[in-house]
């Protein structure tokens, strides 16, 4: 487990970007060009589609990227992130690595599933060792938010990386066959999906204008799907309100682009096995491929899904309390024994709340056992509104004790 403080975790390590040559990074050539060219055709595209495209193809050009939008991101959300790289459930359903293989998971411009995966969990790494120049999208490399956006954002996908045997050892993990055949073909699928297919199927449907009416949706899409998909690595490292325990990522509450990757990425790194991205009522109002998930598995396309039980969700928020309670002032040693006495009084509630909801919990699984069973019904539902009510009320009184303690932080510093 990493026990770096979070100062110690988000100290840069770098100051300026020539430092990364001298580290063995070098510019991708294929990749750079390749992002320049769809950023220079989308620009030119959409001129043409606002200024010159007759009026019914400019519209076919919008739902033909929003479209292409919408699935790659999903793609990469849904698919390469919590059900591949995360193991968010065991059971993917051929159907399921098909469709997302050979097509949706193509119109996300990200790299071919395998390759995403590896470099993702180099990402969540960091978060157990703590050796923050192995993370590939990482946020704090460099001392000014400028650098670190721009790198995380968009300019760690242009360069080359050194090798390294975690990377090795992601890299070789072993996937899906269809995971495997798409790594293979990632180029021709790649110039499949983005090219062939939309000029050819423009230039049957209209000739030359609907060619370029539907290029322009291909084009745009590509490059507002690589940037949408990025602010996950940028935006949610950067600014929030609530900082995760294990890594730089924030609950920002907002961000909903990346189609609910975004807004509780704190939480996130802190149960990345979830299938869910964030926990309590608004990770349900902001996290639409969760339901998009929840679907799947009621058409029975994948299998149980993973979730942090309500104990593990407990122990996360009783921890985050009691980190920012230990980030502040440092106290006089006069002071010293009072809020230790405090601290041990804190500590004694937590314990006392995640038993209470453990009581809660196992009450819970019971009342399922027994549901059928008409005798022991009311009994046990009975005693789950009591355990409810006491846990609710062991967490107002250590929320409350927190408070008192960061309260009397102030009075206690140098």
């Amino acid at each position: 487990m990493n026990d770096l403080t979070p100062e110690e975790r988000d100290a840069p390590i770098y100051s300026t970007f020539s430092e990364l040559y001298e580290k063995g990074f070098s510019l991708d050539t294929v990749t750079w060009v390749f992002v320049l060219g769809i950023h220079i055709a989308a620009v030119a595209l959409g001129i043409w589609a606002v200024v010159a495209a007759p009026q019914d193809w400019a519209y076919i050009a919008g739902i033909w990227g929003i479209t292409q939008f919408v699935l790659g991101s999903l793609s990469t959300t849904l698919y390469s992130h919590r059900l591949i790289t995360h193991n968010a459930t065991r059971q993917v359903s051929l159907p399921v690595h098909l469709f997302f293989c050979v097509f949706g998971q193509i119109l996300s411009v990200q790299g071919s599933v395998r390759r995403w995966s590896a470099n993702h969990v180099l990402h969540h790494g960091v978060d157990r060792h703590g050796k923050k120049e192995l993370d590939p999208y990482s946020a704090t490399w460099f001392p000014d938010s400028l650098r670190n956006f721009l790198w995380s954002h968009t300019l760690t996908h242009l360069f080359n990386h050194p090798e390294s045997e975690e990377y090795q050892r992601a890299h070789n993990a072993k996937r899906h066959a269809v995971i495997m055949w798409q790594d293979k073909y990632y180029g021709l699928l790649t110039t499949f999906w983005l090219f062939l297919f939309p000029m050819g199927l423009g230039y049957a449907l209209g000739g030359w204008v609907g060619f370029f009416s539907l290029m322009t949706g291909s084009m745009v899409a590509s490059v507002l799907v690589q940037h949408n998909t990025w602010t996950v690595n940028s935006v949610t490292h950067m600014w929030g309100w609530t900082k995760g325990l294990r890594s730089s990522a924030v609950n920002n509450y907002i961000w909903l682009g990346p189609l609910g990757e975004g807004n509780h990425h704190g939480d996130h790194h802190d149960f990345p096995r979830d299938y869910r991205n964030g926990f309590g009522w608004s990770g349900w109002l902001l996290d639409p491929t969760r339901y998009c998930i929840l679907a799947l598995r009621a058409l029975r396309l994948v299998g149980p899904l993973n979730s942090a039980s309500v104990r593990e969700e407990a122990e996360i928020f009783a921890a985050r309390k009691l980190a920012n309670i230990r980030s502040r002032s440092k106290i006089s040693a006069e002071a010293s024994e009072l809020y230790e006495q405090l601290e041990a009084r804190v500590l004694e509630l937590r314990k006392d709340w995640l038993e209470a909801v453990s009581r809660w919990e196992s009450l819970r699984k019971e009342s399922k056992l027994v549901q059928q069973a008409t005798a022991r019904r009311n009994e046990i539902a009975q005693e789950i509104r009591a355990a409810k009510a006491h846990v609710e009320a062991r967490k107002e009184e250590f929320f409350a004790a927190v408070e008192r303690l960061h309260s009397q932080i102030p009075g206690y510093a140098n």
